[in-house]
């Protein structure tokens, strides 16, 4: 049994809260430099403000991190920061469980996070996976827990 997930931001509540607060700004400015508030390099203002936001918007939809869980193990690619697919063995993983939580509140918010000993990659999900090996704690996000806790029970060695 194979578990593949696709996770992103597109349609959630993040990206229409990104909206409500670029729109408005780049309204307020293009007014300011329509009314001369802006001096002469009003267009500069513009095209900075403008540009930084849809960069900024270009680079929340595109974030995705897909997942993938089989008895040999997980695999995981978080673009646009890693287009490889990285992979932890089943043989490296000490323990894996999958609990329901939020992840908004208990790991520190939505998207990477990094620390020393521990990598969550959390999105809009009810669930999430711990897996821990010798170097590290991982944490993903997931909204197939039931697949998930089969292929772990399923596994040869019962703890993965």
């Amino acid at each position: 049994m194979v578990v593949n997930e696709t996770h992103t931001f597109r349609g959630t509540w993040l990206m229409y809260a990104l909206l409500m607060l670029e729109l408005p700004t780049l309204i307020l400015i293009v007014v300011l430099w329509q009314t001369d508030h802006l001096g002469d390099e009003g267009p500069i203002a513009v095209a900075v403000v403008a540009g930084v936001m849809t960069a900024t918007f270009m680079l929340i939809i595109n974030i995705k991190l897909e997942l993938r869980v089989d008895d040999r193990g997980l695999a995981y690619r978080f673009s646009p920061f890693n287009f490889k697919w990285k992979k932890i063995p089943a043989d490296q993983i000490k323990s894996i469980k999958v609990k329901k939580t939020d992840g908004l509140f208990e790991y520190g918010g939505i998207g990477y996070r990094i620390s020393y000993k521990q990598r969550a990659y959390i999105f809009m999900a009810d669930h999430v996976i711990e897996l821990e090996t010798p170097e590290r704690k991982y944490i993903f996000s997931t909204k197939r827990p039931t697949e998930v806790e089969e292929i772990i029970q399923s596994s040869e060695k019962g703890n993965y």
